[in-house]
Order: C-alpha cells, then structure tokens, then sequence
C-alpha cells in the first residue's frame, strides 16, 4: 500500500469515527428531549383529566360535587359529623351528592378520594 493510499485511509477512518460520535450524542440529546416532552405531557394529561371534588354548603345541605371529567371513589370524610354514609360512594363527572346537615355549626372536612389512576386528598372549612 502506498503512503497516499494509507493516508486517505487513515483520514476516512477518523471521519467515520467523529461522524459516529457526533451522531451518538445527537441521538442521546434527542432521546433525552423526547422523554421530557413525554414527561411534561403526561403532567398536563393528568391534570386535564383529573377528578376535582368540592364541598358547599346551602342551608341546611352539604353539597359534593366532582367537577372533573372522570368519576371518583369516596374513600374516607373526616369531619364533625358522622359521614360515614358516603365513603365508598361513586361519583360521576358533574354529579353532586347532597347530605342534610342538622347543625347551622361550622364544619370541617377532610376528604380522600381517588379515580382510576391515583389518590388525592381536599380539606374544607364551611
């Protein structure tokens, strides 16, 4: 083989090595962009459709309403007054339950909830 020959050899051998380092990284950047882009969207899914409970209180009647797009399992209410009828309820999306209420008191909830992917917990002060 002749000097010029092993030269041109030598010099395409250290092209193809910066080409496949330089791609290798480029992959790995655009692998690591792909999974943040993954990440954040699975963020917002969630959000958007996630269960979101509140509590009102009308008078004499307790209002819990699930203004979210999925419906949810009442786990546990803690409060003042013995709510014990509503935990393992089921509420639909947009649905309300009412309980009467016999105390004007205030009142104090600690609900725990969870739809088909996870748990959430609101706290209320009426």
């Amino acid at each position: 083989m002749s000097f010029t020959s092993q030269m041109i050899f030598n010099i395409t051998i250290i092209f193809i090595t910066v080409t496949l380092v330089v791609g290798v990284i480029l992959s790995g950047i655009a692998l690591f962009r792909i999974a943040g882009a993954l990440k954040l969207r699975n963020r917002m899914l969630r959000q958007a459709t996630r269960p979101y409970l509140i509590c009102q209180r009308n008078h004499q009647q307790l209002m819990i309403k699930n203004l979210g797009p999925v419906s949810v399992t009442i786990d546990e209410i803690e409060s003042d007054f013995d709510l014990t009828s509503l935990n393992q309820q089921l509420i639909y999306a947009n649905q309300s339950l009412y309980y009467n209420l016999t105390k004007p008191d205030k009142l104090t909830l600690s609900v725990k909830y969870h739809d088909e992917i996870d748990n959430y917990q609101a706290d209320f002060n009426l």
